[in-house]
């Protein structure tokens, strides 16, 4: 089976009926409400919520108004952008699932690769 994309905004549902492990990356995720920043992702059983993360993902650009410059992350980190309380919270950006497991997320956009363990 290829990988498959999953893009939008709102409600992101992935159930793993492959029959063989997959990879979620988590390549661009967005806060749902820039004034009141979360995300939430379960995957697995597992659950997070977020309440001051702007963003998640991997490679992303964005401006620092306190140095009045343009950044971004290195080729293999992942990176989270803090919201306006700057809180210090994370969610992760590569996760993996098993057969029949589901990932949910409610953010606002989305970028979301699924690979297949065999590729």
């Amino acid at each position: 089976m290829a990988s498959q994309v999953l893009s939008g905004t709102g409600v992101v549902t992935y159930t793993n009926n492959t029959g063989q492990n997959v990879r979620i990356v988590i390549n661009y995720m967005a806060a749902n409400s820039p004034t009141i920043p979360n995300i939430q992702i379960s995957w697995s059983g597992a659950s997070v919520i977020t309440r001051g993360l702007l963003a998640i993902g991997r490679n992303l650009a964005y401006y620092n108004s306190d140095t009045s410059s343009f950044n971004s992350s290195s080729s293999t980190a992942n990176n989270a952008l803090g919201g306006p309380e700057n809180l210090a919270e994370a969610l992760p950006t590569e996760l993996m699932i098993a057969p029949g497991q589901t990932f949910f997320a409610n953010c606002g956009a989305f970028n979301i690769v699924v690979i297949p363990e065999a590729g």
